[in-house]
């Protein structure tokens, strides 16, 4: 029994690492949470509609064409979720820094959800 607790923890400690090396990364505004690779109305109405994330791409001060790539991949009414993953993975350590630091000055948290 004890062996399998061991294995327990080790997996799930796993995961959580493989997860961590993703370029996908979770925001958090408005009680809302989700993956910046997700499809949901939600992500669309937050960042899209709101034009938080045309400002979110100019405040990162990537390339433009890295910041319309992830504007088009984020907000595209046709988004392919696998698309975004190759262009967030992509990118630079520093570069995805600088994406995430952009929502933070735009008033998200990141990899952060608030207890309900």
């Amino acid at each position: 029994m004890h062996s399998w607790l061991k294995f327990g923890v080790v997996a799930v400690a796993a995961f959580g690492l493989a997860g961590c090396s993703s370029g996908n990364f979770l925001v958090y505004k408005d009680s809302k949470h989700f993956y910046v690779t997700s499809t949901g109305p939600e992500l669309r109405r937050i960042l899209c509609d709101s034009g938080d994330m045309a400002k979110i791409a100019k405040d990162s001060q990537l390339p433009d064409a890295l910041q319309k790539d992830l504007k088009d991949g984020i907000c595209n009414s046709n988004k392919v979720k696998e698309r975004l993953l190759a262009t967030l993975e992509g990118m630079t350590k520093e570069q995805r820094t600088a994406l995430k630091t952009a929502f933070q000055q735009n008033g998200y948290d990141i990899n952060v959800v608030a207890n309900c």
